[in-house]
C-alpha cells in the first residue's frame, strides 16, 4: 500500500517514529537499526514502509533500506514469526550479521535475540539459507548523532525503554545497563547503551 514515506521527523524513541508528511502524521514502528540512522526531529526523513493488517491491528513498520525491509518480509514469512519477532531480531543483529549467521549456519548469535530460542534460531537458519546474500545488504548506516545527549541518566532511560520493549526483562536489563554505566563513554548517546547491553546481556 505504502512504498515509503517521506517528510519531516516529528518524534524518534528507539522503537518508534513520527514522519510528518502533508500534514498528516504518520507513526512507524522501527528497529534499533533505523533509529540509528535517523537525523535529530526537524531533519528531512525517508523510511520504507511495510502496511502490516491484521484483524485486531494496523501498523506500519518502516526501515532506513530497502534490503532492511527485504529482511524484515523474509522474517515474517517464517512461521511463527511476527513483526515483532522480527523487529526484534533485527534490533539485535545487524543486517550483515544475519546474513553471516543464516549462511554459516550459526544459530549461538541469534539464541540471544529475545523470543528466539533453540527451534528458532534453527528454523530461521534453514528457512533463510539461499535467500540472504551479502551483495543485497546495505552497509550498517553509521550513526548521525553527535554528542550532546546530556549527562548519561535520559540516555540509559531511552535505552532501558527500548530494550524492554525488544522483549528483555527489567532485573536483566538493569544489570546489562548497570555493567555498560561503568565503561561507556559521557555524552555517549541511547544506540551505544543498547549496543553494548546487548553485548553482556
Amino acid at each position: 500500500m505504502f512504498d515509503y514515506v517521506k517528510g519531516i521527523l516529528s518524534e524518534k524513541t528507539p522503537a518508534a517514529a513520527v514522519i510528518e508528511a502533508a500534514g498528516v502524521g504518520y507513526e512507524i514502528v522501527i528497529p534499533l537499526s533505523t533509529f540509528e540512522a535517523l537525523g535529530q526531529p526537524g531533519a528531512q526523513a525517508k523510511l520504507f514502509t511495510h502496511h502490516y493488517v491484521r484483524e485486531d491491528a494496523e501498523k506500519l513498520y518502516g526501515f532506513s533500506t530497502k534490503a532492511e525491509r527485504e529482511m524484515f518480509r523474509q522474517l515474517i514469512a517464517i512461521s511463527n514469526i511476527g513483526p515483532k519477532t522480527a523487529l526484534s531480531i533485527l534490533s539485535g543483529v545487524s543486517p550483515h550479521d544475519l546474513v553471516s549467521c543464516v549462511n554459516k549456519g550459526d544459530a549461538t548469535r541469534l539464541r540471544k535475540v529475545p523470543g528466539v530460542g533453540d527451534k528458532t534460531a534453527q528454523r530461521l537458519i534453514v528457512e533463510l539459507k539461499g535467500k540472504l546474500g551479502i551483495a543485497s545488504v546495505d552497509a550498517p548506516p553509521a550513526s548521525r548523532h553527535g554528542a550532546g545527549w546530556g549527562s548519561g541518566s535520559a540516555e540509559r532511560g531511552q535505552a532501558f525503554d527500548a530494550m524492554i520493549s525488544l522483549g528483555y526483562g527489567d532485573k536483566q536489563v538493569q544489570a546489562a545497563l548497570s555493567r555498560v554505566e561503568s565503561v561507556i563513554e559521557e555524552g555517549a548517546p541511547v544506540e551505544e547503551w543498547i549496543k553494548k547491553a546487548l553485548q553482556v546481556i
